[in-house]
């Protein structure tokens, strides 16, 4: 299966899916409703509040946001033409991704069930998301993308399923590992040469190994490009795209321990810190350039 077939696979067969299984849960939640997620808005106003804030700054500082008539865009996936070889499409997944779970967490903690906690959540961030992507329509730089919408649907569909099953949370983390590429300075968003994408597998999760030393260990496979940016090219680097599989340290288990439901926020902080951002030097990888 090439990559274009695939994406046309995710975006007419796997999406509607995953719309379907949010809108069924919606339709099982017990007189949720749009009161419903106005009330979880308002409890999470100032999550929610500096998202919104954030993202505005960045659209009018960094993507020119107003500097265009509106537009759509086809920006690609993976491919080696694109702009930044797939890394903006896993940045958009993480966001979106990180800010369901941020928000679910604060419901959670403040008294919703995680049911109603990942949908409100997933909701917000769609909402904002849609916001980021709709402005982006009036950038002469990015335009309106349908593969960033479906990557926003993506990284909230994999928080809500976390959300809802305690079980792939403890196994599964999309995270984020960054270090400046000397470029932009210390620019986490917008600096895709210092960003690398990872999933991990953490062996704590399973039964067998819970009360392991193996609990402290987990599996990696990331993505991460470079030569992409002007700066670079004029640098002399080349496009190059890189995946690799690796072993690395999972710090929340090693400092943290196990989630416990009275954890104190500021653990429960560090907690959520450390399952979306991955620290430079603690995994050991082999990497494929292609």
């Amino acid at each position: 299966m090439t990559d274009r077939t695939f994406f046309w696979w995710l975006q007419r067969r796997f999406l509607p899916l995953l719309l379907f299984a949010v809108c069924a849960a919606a339709q099982a939640q017990e007189r949720y409703g749009l009161s419903t997620w106005v009330e979880d808005l308002k409890a999470t106003r100032w999550e929610s509040g500096a998202a919104f804030a954030g993202v505005t700054a960045l659209g009018l500082t960094s993507w020119d946001w107003g500097s265009s008539k509106f537009r759509f865009n086809s920006e690609g996936w993976f491919g080696p033409e694109t702009g930044s070889g797939g890394t903006d499409k896993l940045g958009h997944a993480f966001f979106s991704y990180a800010l369901t779970n941020v928000l679910a967490d604060r419901l959670v903690r403040a008294g919703r069930t995680p049911e109603r906690a990942g949908l409100s959540a997933a909701l917000t961030t769609q909402a904002i998301m849609l916001y980021v992507e709709v402005f982006d329509g009036f950038s002469g730089d990015h335009g309106f993308a349908r593969e960033d919408v479906v990557m926003n649907v993506l990284g909230t569909g994999l928080a809500y399923a976390r959300a809802v099953n305690p079980r792939l949370r403890d196994l599964v983390d999309y995270r984020m590992e960054y270090q400046s590429s000397g470029y932009k300075g210390f620019r986490p968003v917008s600096d895709y040469a210092g960003q690398k994408y990872l999933l991990a597998l953490k062996l704590g999760g399973f039964d067998a190994l819970r009360d392991t030393p193996l609990r402290f260990l987990e599996l990696q496979a990331g993505y991460y490009t470079r030569g992409f940016s002007k700066m670079e090219r004029a640098d002399g680097f080349e496009r190059s795209r890189h995946a690799f599989i690796g072993v690395g340290v999972n710090l929340s288990q090693l400092l943290l321990g196990r989630r416990s439901s009275q954890e104190s926020n500021l653990r429960n902080a560090g907690r959520l810190l450390l399952e979306h951002v991955q620290v430079p030097g603690t995994a050991v990888r082999s990497t494929r350039d292609f």
